[in-house]
């Protein structure tokens, strides 16, 4: 098995290991932001501006599906050519290697757009790449010696007290996997609530429970959410195997898709 990569001195770091997450505030300029909120934007507009959430959940197009959880665009390059070089940030990805190693590679990138119809996401983890409902709720909980996957959050919105803040549950990697309370509670005892202005990225261990409040205001909420993996982690089924055919040259994005 790969080996743990060292911890350097870098506070988000420790903070993945030892609390299972971590908050690069303002890491993306307004500029960005627009950018890449426009471009979800425009791609739910082509569609005919359907509904963002359906339950059961409907393909209207191949790459996107429409769930409980609200619109996500799995072909998240699909929508303009020139995202990749947009998507990430060489100090993020530098803290990421930090605790996956150096043979991490990104499997999915996806768009996500909500509304106030999309009820409290209830709490799940994201281990192997997928949430609990994936499994029907029948995961097997094994402990982990050392990270093997984390999601990366980059929140295109304010999150705050009426935008659906997020909620995550601190753990160290090492810590059991199982949850500690039920999973449909709107509050856990030990919870830490996390509000940040757009641009902000959360990057949360693969192991630590979180889930998201209702969000109250009017308007869509946007974000991105990737998944990376160690070298010796297995792929997730939700992986998007078209990014092995990438063929840019931003050097940082080709790092995270190519052997």
């Amino acid at each position: 098995m790969e080996e743990q990569a060292s911890v350097v001195e870098d506070p988000h770091v420790q903070d993945l290991i030892d609390r299972g997450y971590t908050v690069f505030e303002r890491a993306y300029s307004p500029e960005e932001v627009a950018y890449l909120r426009g471009l979800l934007i425009s791609g739910w507009e082509r569609m005919g501006s359907p509904a963002l959430r359906a339950s059961p959940p409907v393909r209207p197009i191949p790459e996107a599906e429409i769930g409980p959880a609200g619109i996500v665009f799995h072909k998240l390059l699909m929508l303009d050519a020139d995202i990749a070089p947009r998507l990430f940030k060489p100090r993020i990805m530098s803290v990421l290697r930090a605790v996956l190693g150096d043979e991490m590679r990104l499997e999915l990138p996806a768009g996500v757009l909500s509304d106030d119809s999309r009820p409290f996401f209830d709490w799940h983890t994201h281990i192997d790449g997928v949430d609990d409902a994936y499994l029907n709720n029948q995961r097997s909980f094994e402990q982990y010696e050392r990270s093997q996957r984390v999601t990366h959050l980059l929140y295109l919105d304010d999150i705050g007290a009426d935008s659906g803040q997020l909620l995550v549950y601190p753990r160290a990697v090492t810590d059991p996997t199982t949850p500690p309370f039920n999973t449909r509670l709107e509050r856990w005892e030990g919870e830490v609530v996390i509000e940040c202005p757009a641009g902000s990225v959360v990057v949360i261990e693969q192991c630590t429970w979180h889930a998201a409040r209702r969000k109250m205001s009017p308007g869509i909420r946007a974000f991105i959410g990737s998944y990376f993996r160690s070298g010796s982690a297995p792929e997730t089924p939700f992986a998007d195997a078209t990014l092995k055919d990438w063929r840019g040259d931003d050097a940082l994005f080709a790092s995270l898709v190519r052997p």
